[in-house]
């Protein structure tokens, strides 16, 4: 959901993202009544120039789906690598 959000608002051309190194890493998670589990998850996404982008996303999962709720998804970084 968070290269999909990126690519709706015109961030980041998803097809140029190196999947090799995108980073994922758990944040949080708070379980709910009714089996639900809100988690934050922290993404960065590396392009083939060099540029990265750090998203956060929030949503509610359950057994049966990784997003049984709306994803927010907030950008908190974008920034290019010089080399």
């Amino acid at each position: 959901m968070a290269e999909v959000w990126l690519k709706n608002n015109n961030i980041a051309d998803i097809t140029h993202l190196d999947r090799t190194k995108t980073e994922i890493k758990q944040l949080a998670a708070q379980k709910k009544a009714g089996g639900i589990t809100t988690e934050i998850w922290h993404f960065i996404f590396h392009d083939n120039s060099g540029k990265a982008y750090e998203v956060i996303t929030q949503s509610d999962a359950n057994l049966e789906e990784c997003s049984a709720s709306e994803v927010n998804v907030f950008l908190i970084a974008s920034s290019t690598i010089n080399h």
